[in-house]
């Protein structure tokens, strides 16, 4: 009997340890919800915050690195292009002059290749100066919506190439 009586409380003791142990099970699910459910919120955040900066990426690629060409395209940095122009204008206007004044020459028997300075096609040159400033585009802008998938890396490489310029470090 005392066999039996200490099979009961072996027994006993083994059940009771089973309970615990079934207890910590219940506690370390209940604790492993609760991390998969935080997990799930993370991954969500993650998710969403994923989706905008490609958004944003899709946007600075497509739009705004063109808006951004167009504010400098319009803006005081086309300094050199406007006096191209301006300079152009300026020829457009000596060589009025120096058409009037080949004219008086002829009138006065004096030969046209001693004007050195009569370009009789500058109106044309003007004009070709007038339209490579309103059709200036920048092909790098324009290529860059088609690196909307490629990494920050290869934007920059793109980027640096372009102004053959070097990375920051």
């Amino acid at each position: 009997m005392a066999k039996m009586e200490e099979s009961f409380v072996n027994a006993r003791l083994a059940y009771a340890n089973m309970m615990a142990g079934e207890a910590d099970l219940k506690t370390q699910i209940e604790e492993m919800k609760g991390q998969e459910e935080e997990i799930k919120e993370e991954n969500a955040s993650l998710k969403a915050r994923d989706e905008d900066l490609q958004v944003t990426k899709t946007w600075l690629l497509s739009e705004g690195a063109q808006l951004l060409a167009n504010n400098i395209h319009k803006g005081p940095e086309m300094i050199v292009a406007v006096a191209a122009v301006n300079n152009a204008m300026s020829v457009v206007g000596i060589n009025y002059s120096l058409q009037q004044g080949y004219v008086h020459a002829r009138k006065k028997k004096n030969p046209f290749a001693e004007v050195l300075l009569l370009n009789r096609n500058i109106g044309e040159e003007l004009n070709a100066a007038v339209a490579n400033f309103d059709s200036l585009s920048f092909p790098v802008i324009e290529d860059l919506p088609n690196l909307v998938n490629e990494p920050l890396s290869k934007i920059k490489d793109a980027l640096y190439f372009a102004s053959s310029g070097t990375p920051e470090e």
